[in-house]
């Protein structure tokens, strides 16, 4: 992990785009020939190496069975992201600019990776989609969906890889009307925080969870904190606290803990960009005990 300046979120894939430039926030005006470019064109893009340093690094010859990537949604990339008059790019045409532009990034990524990787599990990360979704339901986007935002989020995901998504903030409160879009889209491997957020869910959201594990969906879920300040105990006490309260929500819920036990895993809250190099070393190097101490929090629900 680095914490480089260069592989900001979104400077390291907005750099692909000749226009853009930086003056306190981050800027792009596209002119036609570059929105043509971008949106009319399939051959794949991938950031140079100062924008995705360890990307590259990490392919030095070893062999990885299980690899993951990133990068960031569309909706993120258009709400961070201003023209030179300060307006935000939420609209029908630059969504679709930069679904097209991610869509090509990430088949550049799984090129560059896919001599070195049997299996690639590939993320995109939304932080934005929430306010978004609220631009949306506000009026204040009115050419776009949110329907239209996870259909077209979706379509990146290149063949041959496990999709993942990681949305940052309340994952219970991504619904309109009565439809869950996290649940209710293509299946994937939903990175959701469960610290800040706990699984206590009303029944209507838990049928549509179990449904979706049992179309192929699974978590990530983050059980551990990712800042230093949220550790008063070891990283294995925490974890081991962490993952009995979080299994207990679960089943009050009306949430199968056997198919939560069956497809899901073990992460931080979010990235550890917050965490000291002191605090990423020890959950790294406490990481293969992740399994058996999930397992044993499983396992301890049904004696």
């Amino acid at each position: 992990m680095t914490a480089s300046r260069d592989e900001d979120m979104i400077r390291q894939f907005a750099a692909v785009i000749d226009e853009f430039e930086e003056d306190g926030d981050f800027i792009l005006d596209v002119d036609i020939h570059t929105y043509r470019e971008i949106t009319s064109e399939d051959d794949t893009l991938l950031p140079e190496e100062v924008n995705l340093a360890a990307l590259y690094t990490l392919m030095d010859g070893t062999n990885y069975p299980f690899f993951k990537t990133q990068q960031t949604a569309p909706s993120t990339m258009c709400f961070s992201i201003r023209d030179s008059d300060g307006q935000q790019l939420v609209n029908r045409s630059m969504f679709h600019f930069f679904e097209r532009l991610m869509a090509r990034i990430a088949q550049g990524q799984v090129n560059h990776l896919k001599d070195h990787c049997n299996t690639i599990i590939f993320c995109q990360d939304d932080p934005g989609l929430g306010f978004v979704k609220n631009m949306i339901e506000t009026g204040k986007v009115t050419d776009l969906t949110f329907e239209q935002v996870i259909e077209k989020t979706d379509g990146i995901y290149p063949d041959d890889v496990i999709p993942a998504f990681h949305f940052c903030d309340d994952w219970r409160r991504i619904k309109v009307e009565d439809w869950y879009p996290l649940w209710e889209s293509k299946p994937k491997l939903a990175h959701i925080d469960v610290v800040r957020y706990p699984p206590e869910l009303d029944s209507e959201q838990a049928e549509k969870v179990n449904k979706f594990m049992q179309n192929g969906g699974g978590f990530a879920l983050g059980a551990l904190p990712n800042v230093d300040d949220g550790f008063s105990q070891s990283v294995v006490d925490t974890l081991q606290a962490n993952l009995k309260a979080i299994f207990q929500a679960f089943v009050k819920s009306g949430v199968d803990l056997e198919l939560v036990g069956r497809n899901s895993m073990v992460s931080t809250q979010c990235g550890l960009s917050g965490a000291s190099p002191e605090l990423t070393r020890e959950i790294h190097d406490f990481s293969s005990d992740f399994p058996e101490i999930f397992n044993e929090q499983i396992e301890s629900f049904y004696k």
